[in-house]
């Protein structure tokens, strides 16, 4: 089936500062989305934060971090997107599952700077194998990793991205997730972002976007039945003694369908048949 007339819904995700926001600013600018007055307002000495095309909540501009997901769209000559920027800091963790649980991609980013990457056996971070592990267990359709930040590494490139290429297969091996491609990238130079890199000659497959865009969307599996991934669970005391260890009040956003007081509904992963009470 063509991809071409069905929007891909990805989202970027990994542990903290490894260039998520700026990898989703670099797409968009390179790809015209940006506006000139937000070029501007988010330009600080004559260079663009590319990050702050993404942080829209104050609290993140102010402290340099990702809170919520920040949802942008953005089209291209073959395909429509919508990106979902998740937060890489342990405690928001339960906003990347949020956006993940009705991503038809996740783009895994995993910043080399931060890695020993001259070792054979490279011990990635927890967050990046958190992220892979919970993209598994959503069952995201497609998992792409993105070694981010090779340029700083000069001639070391190539060594280092065997090496961490490696830890990444092993660890979606653990997770049973088959990647859809492991690349090589830098958001801020926008190297094999929209078009391949010359320099990195040790990598012959597709840059990120020609690579997003052959990817098949799983948009008309979502609204086939009712679904709302779950967020927070709420724990209430309760006098009743039907429910002794009190009630869970479930909070989340409904993705697709409707619901409805006497409802079965089905807890995943867990196959636990429950009754709605009250919305």
């Amino acid at each position: 089936m063509s991809t071409a007339n069905t929007p891909l819904q990805f989202i970027t995700c990994g542990s903290v500062d490894d260039g998520k926001s700026t990898l989703i600013g670099r797409l968009l600018l390179d790809s015209r989305a940006v506006m000139q007055d937000q070029l501007e307002a988010v330009s600080r000495t004559g260079a663009a934060d590319l990050a702050l095309l993404t942080d829209g909540l104050s609290a993140e501009r102010e402290q340099g971090i990702t809170i919520d997901v920040a949802w942008r769209y953005f089209a291209t000559p073959k395909r429509k997107f919508i990106i979902g920027d998740c937060p890489g800091h342990e405690q928001y963790t339960r906003n990347m599952v949020t956006a993940a649980s009705k991503a038809d991609c996740a783009v895994v980013l995993v910043d080399v700077t931060k890695l020993d990457w001259r070792q054979t056996t490279v011990a990635l971070l927890a967050q990046t194998r958190r992220h892979t592990l919970l993209c598994k267990l959503l069952r995201v359709p497609h998992v792409v990793f993105a070694i981010n930040k090779l340029d700083a590494l000069g001639a070391d490139a190539a060594v280092a991205y065997a090496n961490v290429q490696r830890a990444v297969l092993a660890l979606a091996g653990e997770a049973g997730v088959a990647p859809a491609g492991v690349l090589p990238v830098s958001g801020l130079a926008g190297s094999n972002v929209l078009q391949a890199e010359p320099a990195w000659g040790f990598y012959r497959g597709p840059a990120l976007l020609p690579l997003l865009e052959g990817l098949q969307s799983s948009a008309d599996d979502h609204v086939a039945a009712a679904s709302m991934p779950v967020q927070w669970v709420e724990k209430t005391a309760s006098a009743s003694s039907t429910t002794a260890h009190g009630r869970r009040i479930a909070w989340g956003r409904v993705a697709s369908g409707s619901f409805s007081v006497g409802d079965e509904l089905m807890l995943c992963t867990a196959n636990a048949p429950s009754r709605r009470a009250r919305i």
